[in-house]
């Protein structure tokens, strides 16, 4: 498994990072764009999301997102049909 680089260093962790407002933004970018290019795979994913690093909220996002339009029947990390978090509903602010 290979571990998600910015800036050629591995990500920090979710809690007491020493990222920039900015540089938070360009993360979250770069995750959301590697995936949709195919660079990011579940693998990366799975320690992103295990080890507490930051940009794991985007992953279990895009995750959901999945699970959510039927593209995937199965969250790979958790391997069950349980998103992170529960669907919308009509009523729900």
């Amino acid at each position: 498994m290979t571990e998600y680089l910015y800036n050629n260093k591995p990500l920090q962790k979710s809690y007491n990072n020493s990222y920039s407002l900015a540089e938070k933004i360009e993360i979250n970018k770069y995750i959301q764009s590697d995936f949709e290019n195919g660079m990011l795979s579940f693998e990366q994913m799975y320690l992103i999301i295990n080890d507490g690093l930051y940009g794991s909220y985007t992953c279990q996002t895009i995750i959901d997102d999945l699970l959510f339009k039927g593209k995937i029947k199965k969250n790979p990390i958790t391997l069950t049909t349980r998103s992170f978090k529960p669907k919308k509903k009509p009523f729900d602010l």
